[in-house]
């Protein structure tokens, strides 16, 4: 098992690592010309934030969670400001994601993404709660609105960690650079959980 190194420091493709650069570089510029890229084993949880790695990760970049965002929080997340639709979660919000991502106010220094990993997993998340989705939950679009709404509402050199089957994140044409994109591998048929952090250069 390959294990994330906090204490030494590490270089990749010649340039210091992303928690060398986080406080130090200018958030107008950027910086960073390559990523960092882990891959580790974990056993699975359905409750993201519980897999070791991914822990250590949110440890790492959000801390306390003070002044991050989760639109999507369930009930283990650091962040300060959650919401998840289902009223049974502990989360401090009950609203649709993009409903709660258009109502918040001011600027943050960080989204934690944790949505429904597929469309399959969409219909659950409604179904949960008594609700049917609709096609356009169904969609690039349930994620995309989501994404959009957000990124108006990070601060430049703030953060974005998304988890998923993919590795696309927020993206370029939101203002977004990869800085770290964490594999954490379950082992046998089951999908891998990917993790990126991004940061706001815009």
């Amino acid at each position: 098992m390959v294990k994330r190194n906090h204490n030494q420091p590490t270089i990749y493709a010649g340039i210091p690592s992303p928690r060398q650069l986080m406080h130090s570089a200018d958030p107008k510029r950027s910086t960073i010309k390559s990523c960092a890229f882990t891959r580790v084993w974990a056993m699975p949880n359905h409750q993201t934030f519980k897999i070791k790695p991914i822990a250590e990760l949110l440890k790492e970049y959000v801390g306390k969670g003070e002044g991050w965002v989760d639109p999507f929080a369930g009930n283990n997340s650091p962040a300060e400001h959650t919401n998840d639709h289902n009223p049974a979660t502990r989360a401090t919000h009950h609203k649709e994601a993009v409903d709660f991502a258009r109502g918040l106010k001011g600027h943050y220094d960080g989204v934690i993404f944790d949505p429904p990993y597929s469309f399959r997993q969409v219909s659950e998340h409604y179904r949960v709660i008594g609700k049917k989705a609709t096609a356009l939950d169904t969609s690039a679009h349930f994620y995309e609105k989501v994404k959009s709404a957000l990124c108006e509402k990070i601060k430049r050199g703030g953060y974005t960690i998304s988890f998923g089957w993919n590795s696309n994140g927020f993206g370029k044409t939101r203002g977004f650079e990869i800085v770290e994109i964490l594999l954490v591998s379950h082992g046998g048929t089951k999908n891998d959980t990917i993790c990126v952090v991004e940061r706001k250069i815009v």
